[in-house]
This record gives structure tokens, C-alpha cells and sequence, in this order.
């Protein structure tokens, strides 16, 4: 068992939760929130960082078992 690739993985797997769990709360800027928020592809583009850290968590925590 790598411990290097286990807490790295489990660093990223956090990291990506806590981003997920951050921009659900969220909404993108529109007429429909006054142009309150992120801009569209900000937003995405924050979706996409959480989806790939829980993604490259969990295959890092498997390859270090």
C-alpha cells in the first residue's frame, strides 16, 4: 500500500466533495438572479474541477490500495 498516493487521493477526493457541495448551492449569472453570481462558463468550468477531483481521488485511493 502506497500512504503517498492514499493521502493524496484522499486529499483530492475532499477537495472535490467540498467544491461539489459549494457550487450546487450556487446559480449562474442570468436576468433570473439580477446578474448575481458567476458568469456561465465560470460556473462550468468550476463543475468540471469538482467532477474531475472526486474522479482523480477515487482512482487514486484504489491504485494506492
Amino acid at each position: 500500500m502506497n500512504i503517498k498516493l492514499l493521502l493524496t487521493g484522499i486529499t483530492l477526493l475532499i477537495i472535490g466533495l467540498l467544491m461539489y457541495f459549494n457550487v450546487r448551492k450556487r446559480k449562474p449569472a442570468s436576468e433570473e438572479t439580477n446578474w448575481k453570481g458567476q458568469l456561465p462558463p465560470q460556473f462550468t468550468q468550476f463543475w468540471i474541477w469538482a467532477i474531475v477531483g472526486i474522479v482523480v481521488g477515487v482512482v487514486l485511493i484504489l491504485k494506492s490500495l
